[in-house]
């Protein structure tokens, strides 16, 4: 695959996901792709094949009303993608939170064979609400 189809499915991904089309993010990776949120799974392999991709994507996005993605870059290098944005999440009680992160991909025959995503669980988790995730620790920064 060119630079540019790799840039057209990093843009595919994140366009899906905006639009909260879980089954289509999906589709967009290999049948045995990994999900590797880097501040929960950094000692795993992460979550792997379309249905667990899924499933991690509703536990954490499913309650928003709105989900914005504001990439700022896409730096492509033959498979190996970095995808740098501004995540706004838009909650039903009328809490915002907003979540700077870097993501890399690397695909594989025109699929994401794998995405990491790098970002700080603190700095997210003391933005939402205390019903999103209320099993995780809230930091408390008073």
């Amino acid at each position: 695959m060119s630079d540019a189809d790799n840039r057209a499915l990093a843009e595919a991904l994140f366009a899906a996901l905006e639009r909260m089309d879980w089954p289509a993010v999906a589709e967009l990776f290999t049948e045995d792709g990994t999900y590797q949120d880097m501040p929960f799974e950094t000692d795993s392999g992460g979550t792997v094949g379309h249905a667990g991709i899924i499933g991690k994507l509703e536990v954490g996005l499913s309650t928003l009303e709105r989900f914005e993605l504001g990439v700022t870059d896409i730096w492509v290098d033959g498979d190996n993608v970095l995808v740098e944005r501004v995540e706004v999440w838009y909650h039903s009680d009328g809490t915002v939170a907003s979540l700077p992160v870097l993501c890399r991909l690397q695909i594989h025959d025109g699929k994401i064979a794998h995405w990491r995503e790098y970002w700080d669980y603190n700095y997210l988790i003391a933005q939402q609400p205390d019903t999103w995730l209320p099993q995780s620790p809230r930091p408390r920064w008073d």
